[in-house]
């Protein structure tokens, strides 16, 4: 498939998030009207050796014991085009998925220009394999692991499902951690991904088109290998865990038809992904729509909870 041309202008996107910035507050509400008593909070924990906050993370966990063998766990991404916003703009979505019974971490990650592609996916390696080094203290189960992000978030949490059953050059590809660096065999593996309004092809882009140039370094033509390697389209297979895509019918900003060609990828390949349109919904209002969380919860509700005896 081929995103247009105005996806992620870089004088639209910045204005676009700090919208969904200014506006989280009210979905935060939404979620909070359970009661602050609802969950637990364990707030800038460090994940990585990263400077300054790039290397933080929130926990959230519901109130109460413990399963016996914890709480499915969800690694929540946040959006801004891979060079703005933080945890606290997708915060909300955290808070929620603890107050039904998830445990959620949400990650700061490093940004572009400053680190370009593949830094962040990195990240959200790092991000796991926390979660699997700390799975005791939280009570997180690591054989019941999610991913949720949203845009440039939507587009990590699918480079790192649809990659973990890839070859290792695959791998190596997008990423900056060495053949031989030990990490690779340590992390979990994620059992679903649930994402909203993800970029999921880069490879057709205008080879002179220097939108964005900012995350891969240069054009297509100068940095044709990143442009490929940075697409989750090209990484599908029958193997990839189950993902559920939420996309506004009217985003302007990431095309809903790189969604669509995304599913149709993942249903010919034989494997499990499912697409809810919002209708009259751009990006930014389909980041806040309370549908948005539900669709998430029931979707992780079907691929994360523990089978009934």
């Amino acid at each position: 498939m081929t995103l247009q041309n105005n996806l992620l202008r870089p004088s639209l996107t910045p204005t676009v998030f700090l919208l969904v910035s200014a506006l989280v507050g009210s979905s935060t509400a939404f979620v909070q009207a359970e009661g602050p008593s609802s969950l637990h909070s364990f707030l800038n924990e460090r994940y990585s050796d990263s400077e300054g906050r790039a290397g933080l993370c929130d926990v959230y966990t519901p109130q109460g014991d413990p399963p016996k063998n914890g709480f499915a766990t969800v690694i929540v991404i946040h959006g801004g085009a891979w060079m703005s916003g933080s945890k606290w703009v997708i915060q909300s979505y955290s808070r929620f998925l603890a107050q039904h019974g998830y445990a959620a971490v949400t990650i700061n990650y490093r940004l572009a220009p400053e680190y370009p592609f593949p830094t962040q996916v990195d990240d959200v390696r790092q991000a796991a394999l926390w979660v699997k080094q700390n799975s005791g203290r939280f009570h997180f189960d690591v054989d019941r692991l999610g991913l949720f992000g949203y845009s440039a978030g939507g587009h990590l949490s699918l480079m790192v499902s649809s990659l973990q059953d890839e070859s290792a050059a695959a791998k190596l590809a997008s990423s900056h951690w060495p053949a031989d660096d030990s990490r690779w065999g340590q992390l979990p593996t994620f059992r679903a991904a649930c994402v909203g309004g993800p970029p999921c092809d880069f490879r057709d882009l205008p080879l002179d088109n220097t939108t964005l140039a900012f995350f891969f370094g240069g054009s297509r033509r100068e940095k044709p290998s990143a442009y490929e390697a940075a697409s989750p389209i090209a990484y599908v297979s029958k193997d990839d865990p189950p993902v559920h895509i939420i996309h506004g019918e009217s985003d302007l900003l990431v095309p809903i038809q790189t969604s669509v060609a995304f599913r149709e990828a993942m249903q010919k390949a034989g494997a499990s992904c499912g697409l809810t349109r919002l209708p009259d919904q751009g990006h930014a209002m389909a980041f806040l729509n309370p549908k948005t969380r539900e669709e998430m919860r029931a979707f992780f509700d079907r691929t994360l909870t523990l089978p009934t005896k």
